[in-house]
């Protein structure tokens, strides 16, 4: 889920979920436009990072950076950088802390549409 933008940047009036500022007229629908795209891109790379797939996931990742500067994007690619300079550009397996995980699942067994949500409307760039 995106991060909500709470308050206007022009006038720091709360916004209700309408994309026009009440108070200053600024319109926000491209900026939660692409909020929401971001996070969809986020979404995707994560389900390409849990079949195996890191080069698809690094570059959802950073499309959804290019979008939306969240924390969670920049873990990821931090992880995936981290990642890829200790064992080389090799492709690394994907190391999870078992305390983490109830059930030790082989990526490969996971299907690309059990990850993807198709009810997501997905925005041109």
């Amino acid at each position: 889920m995106p991060e909500p933008l709470n308050r206007c940047p022009a006038c720091r009036a709360r916004l209700a979920e309408t994309a026009v500022c009440p108070r200053c007229g600024c319109d926000f629908s491209l900026v939660r436009q692409a909020m929401t795209q971001a996070a969809r891109l986020l979404e995707r790379a994560l389900c390409s990072l849990a079949v195996g797939d890191r080069a698809a996931a690094r570059r959802q990742v950073e499309a959804s950076l290019s979008l939306h500067r969240q924390r969670l994007a920049q873990a990821i690619r931090n992880f995936l950088d981290e990642d890829h300079a200790e064992s080389g550009p090799a492709e690394p397996q994907l190391r999870l802390p078992s305390a983490d995980l109830q059930a030790v699942v082989d990526p490969a067994g996971v299907r690309e549409d059990q990850c993807v949500n198709r009810d997501a409307e997905v925005l041109p760039m």
